[in-house]
């Protein structure tokens, strides 16, 4: 994963975290999987690579976690497209959560599959480099990220991408 994609796991994951305040304790001993991921969407896991494949992504690039480190509260994947990367958030908070969080702007309702979801962009990316599309699921949400390769030029609107995107990829997700 390039850089530039670590970089927004890692904003857009910063980002979140304004969604809940809290602090964590070091542990010694053998690695365990970060907390409250349980009963999480795992899009890692969960998304085939023949899905991933249809839609233009190459499941070799796949990086789980933000910049590769996993993050409590969230199961995140990323993917690296032609000229944009898709990254794939699920976490416990709500869809109302999202849209309360002041880093993010421009919310949209949109239906796909039959699912509603909410498109948004962050506050800082006034370039619109980003869109983001969110859906509510049982255990929280879970959000598209189409962010484009700074070294790339975008070929068309994030948000454009990301809905396409979308529609082939929510039906691989728990209702």
């Amino acid at each position: 994963m390039s850089s530039r994609m670590k970089a927004n796991s890692v904003a857009a994951v910063l980002f979140a975290g304004a969604l809940a305040a809290g602090c964590s304790a070091s542990l010694q001993g053998a690695p365990q999987p970060a907390s409250g991921q349980e009963g999480l969407f795992d899009p890692c896991k969960d998304i085939p690579d023949s899905v991933l494949e249809e839609v233009g992504l190459d499941p070799a690039t796949e990086e789980a976690g933000a910049a590769g480190v996993e993050q409590p509260g969230w199961k995140i994947c990323g993917w690296s497209g032609s000229w944009y990367f898709l990254t794939v958030y699920s976490s416990s908070y709500t869809v109302d959560d999202v849209r309360r969080n002041p880093d993010f702007r421009g919310f949209e309702e949109l239906n796909v599959g039959g699912r509603r979801g909410i498109e948004y962009q962050r506050v800082d990316d006034e370039d619109n480099n980003g869109c983001y599309l969110a859906f509510s699921v049982e255990h929280g949400s879970i959000w598209f990220n189409v962010e484009r390769k700074l070294s790339e030029v975008r070929q068309e609107s994030s948000c454009v991408v990301v809905q396409r995107l979308s529609v082939n990829l929510e039906p691989t997700l728990p209702k």
